[in-house]
């Protein structure tokens, strides 16, 4: 099967976004700056309630932790779609726009891309994972293939093509019809 597409910059935001969402240390992180910091104020506010008895900076320390863990979620989901276009500016603007052409075989995965050429075999892939935008193939090397679903004309054999070959290969083909960056 051969495939041919082009990626832009929102297709690499996409693939970037999905796997912070699936790294367990940025969860931990993303957590941690969530709970952590409101607790801090909440603990102030309750130190400058009952203890030094200044309730207006103590009330001021509860409001400061509630608008934190209500609002830094929202502030912190643009803070990475903006840390990753720059990355993205700067490590794929040369990727950016570029036809691709991609072949699946049982035994290969060739990619050819302006005058470069990569032959897979396919025992490197770890495993393949589709949301509701893309599909991308994760290799061992950390590396992924980026299969825009707007952007092939076939999707849903490309789909049919790498269930089976994820039953080939042994690998989970996960499907993530929910998946939205939060």
């Amino acid at each position: 099967m051969t495939l041919i597409y082009k990626i832009d910059e929102k297709d690499y935001l996409i693939y970037q976004l999905f796997t912070a969402s699936k790294s367990d240390n940025i969860k931990k992180k993303r957590q941690k700056s969530k709970i952590m910091i409101p607790l801090i104020y909440f603990t102030f506010g309750l130190f400058y309630s009952f203890y030094n008895t200044n309730y207006a900076l103590g009330v001021i320390f509860f409001i400061i932790s509630c608008l934190w863990y209500f609002l830094y979620p929202i502030w912190e989901k643009r803070h990475y779609i903006k840390h990753y276009k720059k990355f993205i500016a700067e490590n794929y603007k040369d990727s950016i726009g570029r036809e691709i052409n991609f072949e699946i075989d049982n035994e290969f995965l060739f990619a050819s891309s302006n005058g470069s050429e990569s032959k897979i075999i396919t025992t490197e892939i770890v495993e393949i994972n589709e949301i509701p935008s893309s599909i991308f193939i994760k290799l061992k090397s950390g590396q992924s293939f980026i299969f825009p679903k707007s952007k092939i004309a076939n999707i849903n054999q490309v789909k049919t093509r790498l269930t089976t070959l994820a039953a080939h290969l042994n690998i989970n083909y996960k499907d993530d019809p929910q998946w939205e960056w939060k």
